[in-house]
């Protein structure tokens, strides 16, 4: 059994079958044993004859068989949902009940979970469905993306077109799998036949493992939010060790500071810095450029996030005085909507130019047909009816040679935004009254944070994203 996904081509060839495929936390595996085992574990998933696009839930961490359960199921035609233990049990228990699936692969374990009742759950689409990941809802209830074969198929045309990766390309992968950030590796280094370094939570955290395996494996490109590499580049471990093959660094879910381009570029001098965006519902990213010399120069006050892939679209909706507006993708690329919530699915999914659009909530701006990420629509800053760019503010700290890293959040009562913190990681100590009257020559009195916050290190969530909210708690509990 063949299941059509351009990405899959590489397992029918011979190439390079003793070079490393996959680097678990658990093992590694050659290609030619990477595909013994994804043989394996087809056969086995066959002998429980399900329907054509019955989903199944792929539970696990780092283990190799993570990565062999997901190309097996995108082989056989089944919709895998890849749910990382970091998340809580009432989470995946909720996941579970919602997608109705009789299959759980339990990787930690290497064990398949199979309940009779649920066998003939069938999500079957001629445009079959490859994975849903689950994020976080407004609600509090998780929404399920849909992404299909043709839209996975564009982004693998994507990456081998705009990207400068190869065949030799050693991946090092960051995000858990039920964070669509990494989906760069995983496509990656199936379509051109690479390798992928899997990297645990407790080799993560640790900033001396993790660079440890990047020397062994001799990784060459970077996936992560720009926060992960702000950590390590703090680090005169990281940026003095001899990691001489990392020339390719893929940013995406968060805005990239200026001052992580220049650290990287200090100490990677070869390297190249790719930024991209996009929402989990444009199947990983839609906009890509690299942050050269001259756009860092260019564009001071904030960094673009990329040219738009050819053949998609990003409208602005209402665009305000400041050509500012809520951008809107259609493209191949656009999922086919949120899993069982059609309500949602006709507020922000529709079709256009004979494509599915998507409005992302975001708010960009063009400017020599350069995207550019203006703010989160439900995160839009408004301050005694003044509006507030938040990166605006942190740019500002962060120009202090005194500070590695600033993050300002808004303190709200209700809907209305009451006072703005921001939270630094200094250098070397720093009287913060000092701090506020130097910011305030450059800053307008209405976008001076009310408190500075001094702190070691920032909290992170699941996805390794700034955790805001734990900052709230913090501030709150000082």
């Amino acid at each position: 059994m063949r299941f059509d996904l351009e990405i899959l081509d590489f397992l029918e060839c011979d190439k390079d079958i003793q070079k490393l495929a996959v680097c678990g936390s658990n093992k590694d595996l050659t290609w030619i044993e990477f595909k013994k085992e994804v043989e394996l574990l087809k056969n086995e998933l066959l002998k429980y004859n399900l329907p054509k696009g019955h989903p199944i839930i792929i539970y696990g961490h780092k283990e190799v068989e993570f990565i062999v359960s997901m190309v097996a199921c995108m082989s056989l035609g089944y919709p895998y949902i890849p749910i990382d233990t970091i998340y809580p049990k009432q989470r995946v228990e909720k996941i579970k009940n919602i997608v109705n699936s009789s299959i759980v692969i339990d990787t930690t374990i290497n064990e398949i979970e199979f309940n009779k009742e649920n066998i003939n759950t069938n999500y079957f689409l001629d445009d079959q469905i490859i994975y849903i990941i689950f994020t976080s809802g407004s609600t509090g209830e998780p929404k399920g993306v849909q992404i299909t074969k043709s839209a996975l198929n564009n982004f693998d045309k994507w990456l081998k077109a705009d990207f400068g990766l190869q065949s030799d390309s050693v991946f090092m992968n960051q995000a858990p799998f039920s964070f669509d950030l990494s989906v760069y590796e995983l496509v990656g280094f199936l379509s051109f036949g690479g390798t992928i370094v899997l990297n645990s939570r407790e080799t993560i955290e640790n900033h001396i493992d993790y660079m440890e395996r990047l020397k062994k494996y001799a990784c060459s490109v970077w996936v992560s939010t720009p926060s992960f590499i702000s950590k390590l580049l703090l680090s005169s471990e990281f940026t003095t060790n001899n990691l001489k093959n990392l020339e390719t660094f893929i940013f995406c879910g968060e805005v990239l500071p200026a001052t992580t381009v220049k650290r990287i570029k200090n100490s990677f001098s070869n390297s190249k810095v790719l930024n991209t965006y996009g929402p989990t519902e444009a199947t990983v990213a839609t906009t890509i450029v690299e942050i050269t010399s001259e756009i860092l120069e260019k564009y001071p006050k904030s960094l673009p996030v990329g040219y738009v892939k050819k053949g998609t679209t990003i409208n602005l909706l209402d665009i305000d005085q400041e050509n500012i507006g809520e951008m809107e993708i259609v493209g191949d690329n656009v999922s086919i909507g949120y899993f069982k919530n059609e309500e949602l699915n006709k507020q922000k999914f529709e079709k256009k130019y004979e494509k599915r659009s998507f409005r992302t909530g975001d708010f960009g701006y063009f400017e020599d047909n350069l995207l550019f990420f203006a703010n989160r629509k439900d995160e839009l800053i408004k301050l005694h009816g003044f509006r507030i760019e938040l990166g605006e503010i942190d740019k500002e700290f962060t120009n202090n040679e005194f500070i590695n890293e600033a993050i300002t959040i808004p303190l709200k009562r209700g809907n209305e935004v009451v006072k703005l913190i921001t939270f630094i990681i200094c250098k070397t100590d720093i009287n913060t009254e000092i701090l506020k009257t130097e910011v305030s020559k450059t800053l307008p009195y209405y976008m001076v944070p009310s408190d500075i916050i001094k702190i070691d290190k920032f909290p992170y969530n699941a996805n390794h994203k700034i955790d805001k909210n734990e900052l709230i708690t913090i501030y709150r509990n000082l």
